[in-house]
């Protein structure tokens, strides 16, 4: 009774924002189909129905991610919730989630979402000012839209958590985004380091110096954020921070469940709108295809070269990390953000600082 964690991409890479650093849309352009179309009903029952065979009672675990999924409509959403529960027939234990620009959302999603007990990821950069890289399509600032779906969710007693993507200007006002963070009552975040557009052929001056991450300021944010997180859990009133949360488990020889921290890449399928499927969300591009959901197994997929090479390659660490003694802790990184950013100075530093904390954070 294996697991299986599928993405579904109900509307490919199309969305309502224009986020200037968005990883997605560089995949896309980078692949000869840029869309692949809003996913049909028959392609999400096929895909569902395979995940469930696959796990055979063993846990699934769905999410719904874009573009901006929720451009597939409600009734996509009420379908897929109707076929999860009723092509469940080996009673497998189920995980959903819905990532989600939030900009869509009203009373009726989220009494949607409430009903279905499904958790919603809500992208958000912190404050007004390090928001300001999330535009929409007229290039208006989205902050108050935002934060508006985040007191609709909480209205409607929706279990979410807020998904910030670690800029530079994140990283340097943590502390002041922290801070607004718990004024705004979100008590489950994450902080996702920004990634450079992929580049094929000429490179093209594509902003990314003005938001890139440098190892310095990854450092910075490392340093402060912790010092943060602790302190709360200290004084009582403990705010997730999801990459933190995983540091203590395995500084407490436990084992990561955020992929990309446990020495390699996670084994897991995206289904894109048209039903093709990938290894990675990072990785939706052309030579990493292993196959068509309509028509092909999981089973099947997941011995093909393609899928084999793709977690092998995850394995093979810089030489580096052969000698280091907290390799444990981050296991060489995740195989995409090591193209961007070379975090083992940063990290050797911070783990020097906070492992004999965590030690104690059990």
């Amino acid at each position: 009774m294996p697991p299986i964690s599928v993405m579904f991409k109900p509307a490919s890479s199309l969305c309502n924002m224009r986020c200037r650093y968005c990883f997605y849309h560089s995949v896309a352009e980078n692949r000869e189909m840029p869309s692949h179309g809003m996913m049909s009903t028959d392609t999400l029952e096929t895909a569902l129905r395979k995940a469930f065979a696959y796990a055979d009672g063993g846990h699934v675990a769905l999410s719904f991610q874009g573009g901006e999924p929720l451009l597939a409509g409600k009734e996509f959403f009420l379908t897929a919730e109707r076929l999860i529960r009723t092509l469940n027939t080996a009673r497998s234990p189920v995980s959903v989630g819905v990532q989600t620009n939030g900009t869509l959302l009203d009373e009726e999603w989220c009494r949607m979402f409430a009903r279905f007990g499904w958790l919603v990821g809500l992208s958000l950069d912190g404050d007004r000012i390090a928001n300001a890289y999330r535009v929409d399509a007229e290039g208006a600032e989205t902050f108050d839209r935002i934060c508006a779906a985040a007191r609709l969710l909480q209205k409607n007693r929706v279990e979410f958590n807020v998904l910030c993507v670690l800029t530079r200007p994140v990283a340097e006002r943590i502390e002041r985004i922290y801070a607004f963070f718990r004024r705004s009552k979100f008590r489950h975040l994450q902080f996702i380091p920004v990634l450079r557009p992929l580049h094929r052929g000429a490179q093209s001056d594509d902003g990314s110096e003005e938001w890139a991450l440098t190892s310095e300021a990854y450092l910075g944010f490392l340093k402060k954020a912790f010092s943060l997180y602790m302190k709360d859990m200290i004084d009582g009133r403990y705010t997730s921070v999801r990459q933190f949360d995983n540091f203590v488990r395995l500084a407490n020889f436990g084992r990561a469940e955020q992929c990309g921290m446990n020495g390699g890449c996670s084994r897991q399928f995206v289904v894109e709108g048209d039903g093709a499927v990938y290894p990675c969300d990072f990785y939706c591009l052309d030579e990493y295809c292993l196959g068509n959901i309509n028509e092909t197994d999981f089973a099947e997929m997941e011995k093909t070269p393609a899928a084999t090479d793709f977690i092998a390659e995850s394995l093979v660490r810089p030489e580096k990390c052969g000698e280091c003694k907290y390799l444990r802790l981050c296991g060489g990184g995740c195989k995409r953000e090591r193209i961007d950013l070379d975090k083992c100075d940063a990290y050797r530093e911070f783990f020097e600082y906070a492992l004999p904390h965590m030690k104690r954070m059990r």
